[in-house]
């Protein structure tokens, strides 16, 4: 007889952990979006960072590359003229 309060509290337990369970895991849609639009502007702000970071190597690279094929250019043109 010992066992069936046991087995009483046991699903009492269980039944009251059911009932909290979904009240305490929901959030309305409003601060759904809200969260959602903080985090997706800290992603868009991370990746504008990262990506600013590695085309400006990226352009110094390019623009010195131009600055060589003009200078050679010229260097063309001045020993086609000689």
């Amino acid at each position: 007889m010992s066992k069936r309060p046991f087995k009483h509290i046991l699903g009492a337990a269980f039944v009251s952990f059911l009932l909290v369970l979904p009240s305490g895991c929901s959030k309305n849609d409003e601060q759904q979006s809200d969260e959602k639009g903080r985090i997706e502007k800290i992603t868009d702000e991370a990746a504008d960072t990262a990506v600013k970071k590695i085309r400006t190597p990226i352009d110094k690279a390019r623009a010195t590359e131009n600055i060589g094929d003009d200078r050679l250019e010229e260097m063309d043109k001045a020993l086609q003229k000689q």
